[in-house]
């Protein structure tokens, strides 16, 4: 039996082939997306040797023929899993999975994965602390939740991802903005008339990544988020540190995301998830939301440097039915402190951009070419530049990010 791999572009190109090959032993189809620089003929030249077959589609997120195409590949075939590597890819797998009879998640499942509001339901039975939050259709039933909850707010896309259309609230000339903008309006014309307002968490966010295979956790980090994807989508940058996995932080996260995953969602047996909780000033950790699905920006490559294992190919590796990596605890892998720094585009035209990263520090570095004109990011995964750092404290590569990203600002030249 054969494996299906569902994957956008970004997350297809940050492994190699061989990569790819490897964790799969050549038992996957691949579908995947296409643009200005990577066609269908490219990914067959450069990616055709690691797969079975590769389909390619245009506009892949949000092209809504893929589903259609997807559903004579699986009844054409016969595959043991579809794996979801990208947001985008959820619910479509959960569809097909369903609708032909394959095991992994089902619609309802990934909906408590995708839905953030219905997400938070299964937790409060279990007093698993969540915002308070509401769905909302228009401006009268922001300004009721308001009239409970105060200031600020969140309000966003039930089923949003990337940050997108996001909005953190805090003065009523704020809401009014945002309301005289059409925000609702907007949706209702995209047929997503319903949205969430959420109550403000006030304290230190972090993200919770890793995957299950075989009944097991198999591999689970903590990272600590500085600055917020809102400014990172305002233009500016957003940074990780991992945090010691050893340490009583790391541990009581871990143990709230698992009995999240285990006992709270119907996250089941297998799959690739991202966290994000926030701890308040008084220690309380509160559930934000979750993905079934790979984590975004460099999250996977910040963990390569950190523990030295790739968790994503292990990932794709076990639920190929390849067999689990087998590793011990995070606390026991990890080899060094590791962060990483996303900078986003400025809106106009970038004259230069560093090819190089001037501190020794410094484990990697990648940006996009100068010469070329650039807009503000409409979702939180097309960052001009990505800096990962190392040092010997949490301290001290938390300091090296903001130093790293200081740098950027200092030596790219943006013009209009």
């Amino acid at each position: 039996m054969n494996n299906l791999i569902l994957s956008n572009l970004k997350v297809l190109l940050r492994s190699t082939p061989e990569e790819w090959f490897a964790a799969t032993d050549g038992t996957a189809m691949l579908v995947t997306g296409t643009d200005a620089e990577h066609d269908s003929e490219w990914l067959a030249r450069h990616y055709g040797p690691a797969f079975q077959a590769i389909h390619a589609f245009p506009n892949y997120t949000l092209n809504d023929a893929v589903l259609k195409h997807l559903d004579s590949i699986v009844a054409k075939g016969n595959f043991r899993r579809i794996i979801a590597m990208s947001e985008a890819d959820v619910m479509r797998a959960a569809i097909l999975r369903e609708r032909h009879g394959i095991p992994g998640l089902t619609w309802h499942q990934a909906l408590h994965m995708r839905d953030k509001y219905l997400m938070k339901q299964p937790l409060k039975k279990l007093g698993i602390p969540v915002p308070q939050a509401r769905k909302v259709r228009n401006a009268l039933d922001v300004t009721d939740f308001i009239a409970e909850v105060g200031y600020p707010i969140v309000l966003k896309p039930v089923c949003g991802a990337g940050s997108t259309h996001t909005y953190v609230i805090k003065t009523e000339q704020e809401l009014d903005d945002i309301l005289g903008g059409g925000y609702f309006s907007g949706f209702i014309v995209d047929k997503m008339p319903v949205l969430l307002v959420e109550e403000f968490i006030d304290g230190q966010q972090y993200r919770v990544d890793g995957f299950y295979a075989d009944g097991k956790c198999q591999y689970i980090t903590v990272a600590r988020l500085i600055g917020t994807n809102l400014e990172f989508l305002g233009g500016r940058h957003f940074a990780n540190s991992l945090l010691d996995a050893s340490s009583k932080l790391s541990e009581k996260i871990v143990a709230f995301a698992r009995n999240v995953l285990e006992n709270a969602l119907p996250f089941g047996r297998e799959g690739m998830f991202h966290m994000e909780v926030w701890q308040r000033p008084d220690g309380e950790i509160v559930f934000g939301e979750v993905g079934a699905r790979l984590g975004g920006i460099s999250i996977f490559e910040e963990n390569r440097f950190g523990f030295e294992v790739d968790y994503k190919m292990a990932a794709v590796r076990a639920l190929c039915g390849l067999g689990t990596p087998g590793w011990p605890s995070p606390a026991d892998l990890q080899k060094r402190f590791a962060g990483h720094v996303v900078i986003s585009p400025q809106a106009g035209f970038l004259e230069y951009i560093p090819e190089d990263c001037p501190f020794e520090w410094v484990l990697d570095y990648k940006c996009k070419p100068a010469g070329q004109r650039y807009s503000l990011m409409r979702g939180s995964n097309d960052e001009i530049a990505m800096i990962m750092v190392t040092g010997s404290s949490e301290e001290e590569v938390e300091k090296r990010l903001q130093e790293a990203a200081q740098w950027f600002y200092e030596t790219a030249v943006w013009s209009e």
